[in-house]
């Protein structure tokens, strides 16, 4: 059941993909083509009407470029599947791998983390003691911020006052009265820094550390958060009984056992091979996620962006990841941190080499789980193919095959535009189809279609001034909208 609902939410998400035609528009002579794909065309003129159709969608470039990407999508897919309706002929091995091999690793989990799951009532109490799993305090705050770029001198200033205000509250100082007349918190200075209760994962770190250290009454030193500088007093702590807490805490220590013990196994082998994030290669990185559609030469694909004993993480098995992610995601990673792709790409090569090792370990994956698995996923791809009108098409009279493709595909991308269907994204099948049939978006029609959508639209009518203006009914991009 977790492996089908995983499918089917990557089948239904909602996608866009980017390609680049920096070639091909120096190529041909054609302005006014937005997309191609196995020999259609979706024309300038066409995808115009398309969204002049729409008032309420917003005309940007971004709009367009999603826009032609769906259609190249549709059209490739239509094409396989006017050649075979149960759609054998598509490969779902880029839909499927990263399933075939999470199963891979967790074969190597059963067979080599070994965690004692005997545990004395005396152990427990103990463990329940130190963990204190679901404890709550409540607490007060003073928060003392520090101005933006600010300067040393500045900092020292803010500094000297959290300090004085600390030792009025440790020499016997109402401490809420304190919080009233210093804190910078807008949200507790006037409850006198009273926070409430509250458990593990709802502070920043520094502040939680700093909180669940302290007894009732006692006050904290500076903690510094990003927020500023704090003084955090401990008013009470809650703590679950141990008793009606046995069972539930047994089966989490036995969970954080099974995790301790994995991260310590990963630790070992992935550490002793030395990964290393090769030069230039967050920039690739950041690239692809932004272009997921480039097409790699095998130098290109070969290209580590990490290397370690015995192998690498290459650029083309990084884009083979990039292109199984949900696009939000992929638009994020390509205005991401250093710090973050790097993690991204430790996490992917550490992937890799536990795949390997569970091969290595001889695990293997059940081909009878792996036949049904993509069974499912072509089942489902049928039925959501069949509600987009891309399945099973029939042309009309006097009409072809090829007219009748460009029709449905046409109808489907109108009732999205309208919000009466949701959309279907292909994911990684979008690559492959494309490579098989060809597609291409041309990104220098798509000022042309924005222009001429703005100009095909009617003006918004103004009221007069003297009459008095009725509420607008919100938009989607309007501030008004937004919670």
């Amino acid at each position: 059941m977790r492996k089908l609902l995983s499918l089917a939410a990557a089948i239904v998400a909602v996608g866009s993909f980017t390609a680049c035609d920096a070639l091909n528009s120096a190529m041909t002579s054609h302005t006014d083509v937005l997309a191609r794909a196995g020999g259609h065309e979706l024309s300038v003129d066409q995808a115009v009407e398309l969204l002049s159709r729409n008032p309420r969608m917003p005309v940007q470039a971004e709009v367009v470029e999603a826009v032609a990407n769906l259609w190249v999508d549709y059209t490739v897919f239509a094409l396989a599947a006017s050649e075979d309706s149960t759609l054998a002929g598509i490969q779902l091995d880029a839909l499927l791998e990263p399933w075939l091999n999470q199963e891979l690793v967790w074969g190597l989990r059963e067979k080599v983390i070994e965690v004692d799951t005997v545990i004395s009532d005396s152990v427990l109490q103990a463990e329940f003691q130190q963990r204190q799993p679901n404890a709550q305090v409540r607490a007060r705050h003073v928060l003392f911020r520090v101005p933006e770029n600010a300067t040393q001198q500045q900092r020292d200033s803010v500094i000297a006052l959290a300090r004085s205000v600390r030792e009025q509250a440790v020499t016997g100082s109402d401490f809420a009265e304190l919080a009233r007349q210093h804190s910078q918190d807008p949200g507790t200075a006037a409850q006198g820094g009273d926070l409430g209760f509250f458990g593990r994962g709802q502070m920043v770190g520094p502040f939680e550390e700093a909180a669940f250290s302290l007894e009732p009454g006692q006050i904290s030193d500076l903690v510094e958060t990003p927020y500023g500088f704090h003084i955090i007093k401990v008013e009470e702590r809650q703590l679950p009984d141990f008793e009606s807490s046995r069972d539930a805490f047994r089966q989490q220590l036995i969970m954080a056992r099974t995790s301790e013990a994995e991260e310590a196994y990963v630790s070992r082998l992935t550490d002793s091979l030395n990964i290393e994030i090769e030069d230039g290669a967050i920039d690739v990185a950041r690239d692809l996620a932004a272009k997921p559609g480039e097409s790699l030469n095998r130098r290109a694909a070969n290209r580590p962006l990490a290397s370690y004993t015995g192998g690498a993480f290459t650029a083309g098995e990084y884009l083979d990841f990039i292109r199984s992610l949900p696009s939000n995601q992929r638009s994020r990673l390509a205005m991401a941190e250093d710090e973050e792709i790097e993690n991204l790409l430790q996490f992917y090569t550490r992937n890799e080499i536990l795949v390997a090792e569970a091969r290595k370990q001889g695990v293997q994956t059940d081909s009878m789980q792996a036949d049904s698995l993509q069974a499912s996923a072509r089942a489902q791809l049928q039925e959501a193919a069949r509600a987009a009108g891309l399945l099973d098409i029939q042309p009309q009279q006097g009409e072809t095959m090829e007219q009748a493709i460009d029709r449905k595909v046409m109808a489907y991308l109108q009732s999205i535009l309208e919000g009466q269907q949701n959309v279907l994204s292909l994911g990684p099948l979008s690559y492959t189809l494309r490579s098989a049939y060809g597609g291409e978006v041309f990104e220098r029609a798509f000022p042309v279609v924005v222009q001429r959508v703005e100009a095909a639209r009617p003006a918004v009518p103004q009221l007069p001034q003297q009459q008095p203006q009725q509420p607008a009914t919100p938009q989607p991009d309007s501030p008004a909208a937004q919670p």
